[in-house]
C-alpha cells in the first residue's frame, strides 16, 4: 500500500507508555453508538489483549501496525534500554521487509485470575489438537494492490494443514505454520468468538479493536487507515463463508511476509548487464554504489581468474599446502598423499591449481570500530517503494522535485516504470533529493525495492581446484563447485576430491570424472580479515554474528552471491587450467553451511533472465549434505551450536546469568556453552526454588524472543524460503540425529533438515532412486554417519557411510542429475 501507517502515527513514538488515552481515538469507550453486537463482546470476562496506547499496549503479532509502507521495513517498538544499533533484535527487525513465513503467530489474552483458555486437547496422532483453538482462528492468503490497498484472490488455509492453533499456557494462542507461507506475500486472519475460556464463555474483543471495528464511527486521522484495513479483511472473511458474520470476529490483522532470493536475484541482475560487450562493472557500481571509491581498473577485473604458480599432483600439493594441515595435521596431509600415490597414475591423475578469483565485496572489510560486524549490506539504489510514496503523497515541491530527477535518468512514467527491472537499474548509483535537498531514502536498507548493493571492495579471493588429468581422462570434464561448511576451509575438499575423482575412474578409458573448484566462505581460510577476525571451530560467532543479525544474514548473501559469482567466472576463464573443462556442465556440491548458502546459489543461478545468457549462470544439478531451513530455531536446538548462542544471548539480557557467568565462571575461563548449560541444568532440576523457576522462565521467554526476531531478519536467506523457487536436480543427504543441523525442531515443524527436503520434494532413494529429486537418509544405527561423514570419515564405524555417500555424489553429479543407479539400502532409512 502506498501511505506509510504505523503506530507512530497514533502517538509519537511506537507502543511507548505514558502517551496518553483518548475515547476518541483509541476506541476506549464501550458505550453506544457501537452496535449491540460490540459491546456484547466488550461486556465478556476474557478478550484478546489488543491496546494501541498507554502502558498496557499490546499488538498480537505479526500484524500491519508494526510495518512501515513507507520503505516496506517493520517498525518495532523499542524500550528505554535499548542501544539504538542493530545489536538490539529490535533494532535489527527493522532490517527485515516483512514478517517471517514460519514463525508462529502470538496473541496474548487477558484473563481473570480464576480463568485459562480451555484446555480441550486431545492427541491428533502424536500432535496434541485443539478443536475450539482450531475452529476460532481464520487465516487467508491474499493479493494487495500497492496503489489502491484493495485486497482480492482470497484464499482460505485449513486449520490442522496449512497451520494449527495451540497453547502452551492456555493464556497465550500461537498459530504455527505447519509448512511455511509463502514469501513476499500478504495474509490476513482473525480471531472469533468460537474461542472459549475454562468457564466456558466465548472470548471477547478489545476498546481498541472496537474503535476499528466498529461501522457507526468513521475514525479520522491516524486510525482512519487501520480502520479501512478492519473492515476490508472482516468483510473478506464474511464475504467467503469463513465465517457466518462479521460480528464473530473479536479481532483481525493483514501482515506482508518477507521476501526471499529478491536481492540475491537483483544482484545477479546486476552483473549480468556487464556481459554486454558495451557495460563493464565499472558502469553498474558508480557514485554511490561505489561509496569506497574503488578504482575503474579494479572493477572492471571483476570475475577473471588468475591461476598462480605451476600445477602441482595431488600428493605433492597436499603436504605442501599449509593450510591443510594447520587444520587437519601433518597426518591427515601424510596419509592422503599415501592413498593417491598408490591408487593413481600419470594416466590418471589429479593436478592441483591454486589462484585468485576477482568477486565483489558487499560486506564491510573495515576493522576499524568493528565495522566489518556491525555493517550490513547496503543498497546502490534508492527504494523503489519509497519513491512511489513521494510521488503518491508527498508534498507538491517533493513530487516535482523528485519527478525531475527521475526524468533526466530517464524514467517518465514512474508509476509503470519502477516496477520493470530496466527502469530499476537506471537508479543504481543515484541519488535523489527531496525539494529542500534532503537525501531521499538515505538509510538505504536492502529490500525487494532496493535490491542491488553497494560494492565495498574488489577482492582477490583464492581459489584451490582438482583436475583430472593424462592419458585415459576425456576431454570436455564436467566441474563441481564446493561450498564449504561454517568453520571449515576450501581445503577441506583434499579430504573427498580423490574419492570423488577416483569414484568416475571405472569402465574403460578415456574417463570423465569431474574437477573439483573451491573457495573460503566470506571470514573463513583465506579470507580472514585479521588473525583474531577469522572462523575457526572455536571462534564460529564470527562468521555466524548472532550479536548483529542483519550481518549475519548478508554473511550468507555474500557466501551464496560469491559462488554464483565463480559459477559465473568459469564462463571466461582462459588459463590453461581450464582448458579440458566444460564450462556448461558445472554442478555444486555444498555442506552444511556451505549447503545452506548453496541453495541460493543454485537456484538464483537457475532462475531465469534472459534465454541468451541463463546458461551463463544456470548449475547441471546441486547436492546439498545436511543443510536445513529454519536457521534460528534449528541454531538454537543444534548440539554444537546452541550452549554457545544461548549464552550469549542470556548474558546480554539476563542479569541473574550475568552475575553468574562473571563470578563463577569468568575466573576459572570456564567456555559460556559450558556455563549456561550447567546454569540452565540447575535452574531446571526439580528441587530448583521458586526464585531458580522465575530465573529460567526469564531465560526461556529471552530465548524465545530472541529467536523470533532473528528468524524474522534472517527469513530473506533462509533455505526454506529459497526452496520455494528452487527448480534443477537436487540431491540431499542426511545424517540421522545429526548434532550440528538437527534432522527436525519439535516445536518449529518448517526448521531442520528433513522439512527443507519436504520442501523441495525429495524422493527417498531408499524407496526410489530415479528421477532428479532424491534425498538418502542414513541410518545411525546401520551407518554411524555423522554431519561431516560425506566430507571425511569421523569414526571406526562411518566408512561405508562415507564410500556410500561418496558414491551417490559421484553419480548423480555424473548423470547431471537425473538419478542415482546404485543405491546400499542397508545403510538408508526407508521410514522418511
Amino acid at each position: 500500500m502506498n501511505n506509510k501507517f504505523s503506530l507512530s502515527l497514533v502517538c509519537s513514538a511506537l507502543l511507548l507508555a505514558g502517551c496518553g488515552d483518548n475515547s476518541e481515538s483509541s476506541g476506549d469507550s464501550t458505550a453506544a453508538p457501537y452496535s449491540d453486537a460490540i459491546n456484547q463482546s466488550l461486556a465478556r470476562s476474557s478478550k484478546i489483549s489488543f491496546t494501541l496506547l498507554g502502558s498496557e499496549a499490546d499488538v498480537p503479532l505479526p500484524s500491519f501496525f508494526l510495518f512501515d509502507t513507507n520503505d516496506h521495513t517493520l517498525n518495532i517498538p523499542l524500550d528505554a534500554k535499548s542501544t539504538g544499533l542493530l545489536n538490539d533484535p529490535k533494532v535489527a527487525m527493522g532490517e527485515a521487509d516483512g514478517w517471517s513465513t514460519i514463525m508462529p503467530f502470538t496473541i496474548n489474552v487477558n484473563l481473570p485470575s480464576d480463568r485459562t483458555l480451555k484446555n480441550d486437547v486431545v492427541m491428533n496422532g502424536t500432535t496434541p489438537f485443539s478443536a475450539h483453538l482450531n475452529a476460532g482462528v481464520k487465516v487467508a492468503k491474499v493479493d494487495v494492490d500497492l496503489g489502491t490497498g484493495v485486497m482480492s484472490n482470497f484464499t482460505a488455509l485449513t486449520a490442522g494443514v496449512d497451520y494449527l492453533v495451540a497453547s502452551s499456557d492456555f493464556k497465550t494462542i500461537q498459530v504455527l505454520p505447519l509448512k511455511g507461507l509463502d514469501p513476499s506475500s500478504d495474509y490476513i486472519y482473525a480471531l472469533t468468538d468460537s474461542l472459549i475460556d475454562s468457564a466456558d464463555e466465548p472470548l471477547g474483543t478489545s476498546s481498541s479493536y472496537a474503535s476499528l471495528k466498529t461501522t457507526d464511527i468513521d475514525q479520522a486521522g491516524s486510525l482512519d487507515l487501520p480502520q479501512k484495513i478492519i473492515h476490508q479483511v472482516e468483510s473478506l472473511f464474511a464475504g467467503y463463508g469463513e465465517v457466518s458474520s462479521s460480528d464473530e470476529i473479536i479481532y483481525s490483522s493483514w501482515f506482508t511476509t518477507a521476501s526471499a532470493g529478491n536481492v540475491m536475484n537483483g544482484t545477479k541482475a546486476a552483473i549480468a548487464q556487464t556481459i554486454s560487450p558495451t557495460v563493464t562493472p565499472s558502469d553498474i557500481w558508480k557514485n554511490l554504489a561505489n561509496p569506497n571509491n574503488i578504482s575503474v581498473a579494479d572493477l572492471d577485473k571483476l570475475y577473471t581468474f588468475t591461476v598462480d604458480g605451476t600445477k602441482q599432483n595431488f600428493a605433492t600439493a597436499v603436504q605442501a599446502d599449509a593450510m591443510f594441515k594447520s587444520a587437519f595435521g601433518d597426518d591427515a596431509a601424510t596419509q592422503l598423499a599415501a592413498g593417491y600415490t598408490a591408487k593413481f597414475s600419470a594416466a590418471a591423475s589429479i593436478q592441483v591449481y591454486r589462484g585468485t578469483v576477482e568477486l565483489p565485496y558487499f560486506l564491510s572489510d573495515s576493522l576499524t570500530d568493528d565495522e566489518w560486524k556491525t555493517t550490513p549490506w547496503r543498497s546502490a539504489m534508492p527504494s523503489v517503494l519509497t519513491i512511489l510514496n513521494v510521488l503518491s503523497s508527498g508534498s507538491d515541491a517533493d513530487k516535482t522535485a523528485v519527478a525531475t530527477q527521475l526524468a533526466g535518468l530517464g524514467i517518465t512514467e514512474p508509476a509503470t516504470q519502477l516496477y520493470q527491472a530496466e527502469y530499476q537499474q537506471l537508479l543504481i548509483g543515484e541519488k535523489l533529493t527531496l525539494a529542500d535537498g534532503e537525501q531521499l531514502d538515505s538509510a538505504r536498507i536492502m529490500t525487494k525495492y532496493s535490491a542491488v548493493p553497494q560494492i565495498r571492495a574488489v577482492k582477490s579471493v583464492p581459489f584451490v581446484m582438482f583436475v583430472p588429468e593424462g592419458a585415459a581422462i576425456d576431454s570436455t570434464l564436467p566441474i563441481l563447485q564446493y561450498q564449504h561448511g561454517i568453520t571449515s576451509i576450501k581445503e577441506s575438499a583434499y579430504a573427498f576430491a580423490m574419492q570423488h575423482i577416483g569414484g568416475a575412474l571405472t569402465g574403460t578409458a578415456p574417463y570423465k570424472p569431474y574437477a573439483i573448484i573451491a573457495i573460503d566462505q566470506p571470514l573463513h581460510g583465506q579470507r580472514a580479515l585479521s588473525a583474531d577476525v577469522v572462523t575457526t571451530p572455536t571462534t564460529p560467532t564470527v562468521y555466524m554474528n548472532l550479536e548483529y543479525l542483519p550481518v549475519a544474514r548478508d554473511n550468507i548473501r555474500q557466501s551464496a552471491i560469491d559462488g554464483l559469482g565463480v559459477r559465473f567466472a568459469l564462463n571466461s576463464a582462459t588459463d590453461t587450467a581450464f582448458s579440458n573443462l566444460d564450462k556448461t556442465n558445472v554442478s555444486l556440491f555444498g555442506h552444511s553451511i556451505g549447503a545452506i548458502t548453496g541453495i541460493s546459489s543454485y537456484t538464483v543461478g537457475n532462475t531465469l533472465l534472459n534465454p541468451a545468457i541463463d546458461s551463463m549462470f544456470s548449475y547441471t544439478s546441486a547436492t546439498l549434505a545436511n543443510p536445513g531451513g529454519g536457521i534460528a530455531p534449528f541454531l538454537l536446538n543444534s548440539g554444537s551450536f546452541s550452549p554457545e548462542i544461548k549464552h550469549t544471548v542470556s548474558l546480554s539480557s539476563v542479569t541473574e546469568y550475568q552475575a553468574h557467568y562473571s563470578s563463577n565462571c569468568v575466573p576459572v575461563s570456564k567456555s559460556g556453552g559450558v556455563c549456561f548449560t550447567e546454569y540452565y541444568t540447575a535452574l531446571s532440576s526439580d528441587s530448583a526454588s521458586a526464585s531458580d523457576k522465575a530465573i529460567k522462565a526469564t531465560i526461556d521467554s529471552t530465548q524465545t524472543s530472541f529467536m523470533y526476531a532473528a528468524q524474522t531478519v534472517l527469513d530473506n536467506v533462509d533455505p526454506y524460503n529459497i526452496a520455494s523457487t528452487t527448480s534443477g536436480p537436487v540431491f540431499g543427504i542426511q545424517a540421522d540425529g545429526d548434532e550440528t543441523i538437527p534432522n527436525s525442531v519439535a516445536a518449529i515443524p518448517t526448521a531442520g533438515t528433513e522439512p527443507l527436503f519436504k520442501k523441495l520434494s525429495l524422493v527417498n532413494t531408499a524407496l526410489n532412486s530415479s528421477g532428479d529429486k532424491l534425498a538418502s537418509y542414513f541410518d545411525k544405527s546401520s551407518s554411524e554417519a555423522e554431519h561431516s561423514t560425506v566430507i571425511s570419515q569421523q569414526n571406526a564405524g562411518d566408512a561405508a557411510a562415507n564410500a556410500e555417500m561418496t558414491s551417490q555424489i559421484v553419480q548423480f553429479t555424473l548423470s547431471q542429475g537425473t538419478g542415482i543407479a546404485s543405491v546400499t539400502a542397508g545403510l538408508l532409512d526407508a521410514s522418511k
